[in-house]
């Protein structure tokens, strides 16, 4: 086990350093590019739509999070093919190059927050130690979420390649049914019951009310978020079903 452990680190390592070998910033491209974005958003909605302050700052996170879903979306699914002279040499669980996609992802994600932080500054927000549990619980569903959904769709691409547009199209709709740009409460009600039966709403809306504000979290919101934490673990659970049942054979469409 601490052997796989050890090859996961060197996966997700090796790739991150590939990502920015040729450029000459490197890794400070990971904090400019959002910082970047969020400051052109920051001051259109500051200045021509006038927006409060909550909003502004629901408004980057939510992009923020949609991103990394977008992100290890694609990262994991891509992993097999990406590895695939690697796969055909060596002896070792296949798993581990999903996860070390969406790791990726999710550590893209962590700087991203740093940015997200430095706005913060700026707009301050309530963070309560109950807020940041909920956040951080938001993230655990929507990082095992994407590892369930990576597992599916790593598969499906080796036999499948045409998915590959077929995903960026659905997550450019997810995003869309997902309220970011829009709140719940803009919504009329039969047309908020649809959009919750989409787990990243539930997900974005509670890490938005733990780290935003956090005073106004209740137990009753653990709750709620714990349901989906356990719709992404079953997420997660048939997609290890599938894959140890399908990736004996994937050898033969690389």
């Amino acid at each position: 086990m601490l052997n796989y452990f050890e090859l996961l680190w060197q996966f997700i390592t090796t790739d991150f350093k590939l990502r920015y070998k040729n450029s000459y910033l490197g890794i400070i491209w990971i904090v400019l590019k959002p910082l970047a974005m969020f400051s052109i958003i920051y001051v259109i909605w500051s200045n021509i739509f006038k927006m409060g302050p909550e909003y502004k700052m629901g408004l980057l996170l939510g992009i923020i999070m949609m991103n990394f879903f977008s992100e290890a979306i694609m990262m994991g699914m891509d992993s097999l093919m990406s590895k695939a002279g690697i796969i055909l040499k060596i002896k070792f669980p296949r798993e581990v190059v999903i996860y070390s996609g969406v790791t990726i992802a999710l550590i893209d994600f962590v700087f991203n927050m740093v940015v997200f932080g430095i706005f913060c500054i700026f707009t301050p927000v309530t963070t309560t130690v109950l807020g940041v549990l909920l956040f951080l619980m938001a993230i655990a569903s929507i990082f095992i979420l994407t590892l369930g959904i990576s597992l599916f769709s790593s598969i499906i691409f080796i036999k499948l390649r045409d998915i590959h547009n077929l995903v960026e199209v659905g997550l450019q709709l997810i995003f869309w049914a997902t309220p970011i740009y829009y709140t719940l409460a803009m919504m009329p009600e039969n047309i908020q019951k649809i959009i919750k039966l989409n787990p990243l709403t539930l997900i974005v809306t509670y890490a938005r009310k733990g780290l935003i504000t956090g005073d106004t979290v209740r137990t009753e919101d653990f709750l709620q978020l714990g349901i989906v934490f356990l719709v992404c673990c079953l997420v997660l659970l048939l997609g290890n079903i599938f894959f140890k049942k399908k990736v004996s054979k994937i050898a033969e469409y690389f």
